[in-house]
C-alpha cells in the first residue's frame, strides 16, 4: 500500500526551496502512480503520473516540483488513487515547528492516522524513538489539538453566573449613587 510517510510544511529558510513530501509502498510490488493526486487542504493539486513506486521504497516530491504551498499552521494532506479513492491522508491542527517534518508512527500493525512531528528522514525510515514515548504526541485524523467544549449545562450555568454577576453589579452601582439609590428604592 502506498502511504504519506513525512511531508515538511515549515522548512527552516526558505519554503520554496525545503518543503517536501515524502510517499512510501510497504507493499510487496510496485506501483504506477499514475493518475494517482495528492490533494492540499486549499484544494490544489499535484497528479502523480509519471511517477513509480517500486516494493519498500521511498518517493521524495519537492515543492519545486509539486507546486503545492504547504501551510505552516492548519494544513491537511490527501492521497488519492487513479480511480478517486482516497488512500491516505494526514493533517495536523495548531502551527508546525521549524525545520521538523511531520512523521507517521507505526504502532505494531496499525500504520494508519498516526503522525507527529520530528527528526527530518526524507528517503528512509522515519525516526520515531521520541514521538512513540510521547504518546500525548501524535495527531490522530481530524481531530483538533487542544480544542476544549463545554456542555450545554456548563452553558447554561455560565450564562445564569453571568447574568447574576451582572444584575449584582447593577445593584451596587445603584445603591452607591446617591440619586439612583433614592429613585429604586424610595431612601431619604
Amino acid at each position: 500500500m502506498i502511504f504519506i510517510n513525512e511531508w515538511l510544511p515549515n522548512p527552516v529558510g526558505v519554503d520554496t526551496k525545503g518543503e517536501f513530501i515524502e510517499l512510501f509502498n510497504n507493499g510487496k510490488t510496485p506501483i504506477d502512480l499514475t493518475g494517482w493526486s495528492l490533494i492540499i487542504k486549499n484544494g490544489k493539486h499535484f497528479l502523480l503520473s509519471g511517477h513509480y513506486l517500486s516494493a519498500g521504497s521511498y518517493l521524495i516530491l519537492p515543492r519545486a516540483e509539486t507546486k503545492l504551498t504547504l501551510k505552516n499552521a492548519d494544513e491537511q494532506l490527501s492521497l488519492y488513487s487513479a480511480n478517486g479513492t482516497l488512500i491516505d491522508q494526514s493533517n495536523f491542527s495548531g502551527a508546525a515547528p521549524d525545520g521538523q517534518s511531520f512523521n507517521r508512527i507505526n504502532y505494531g500493525s496499525d500504520e494508519s492516522q498516526h503522525f507527529a512531528f520530528g527528526v527530518l528522514t526524507p528517503g528512509r525510515a522515519n525516526d520515531n524513538s521520541l514521538q512513540i514515548s510521547l504518546v500525548a504526541d501524535h495527531y490522530p485524523l481530524g481531530v483538533p489539538i487542544n480544542q476544549t467544549s463545554i456542555s450545554i449545562i456548563q452553558c447554561i450555568f455560565l450564562l445564569i453566573g453571568t447574568a447574576a454577576l451582572i444584575a449584582g453589579l447593577i445593584m451596587y452601582t445603584i445603591k452607591q449613587d446617591e440619586n439612583a439609590s433614592n429613585l429604586f428604592f424610595e431612601r431619604d
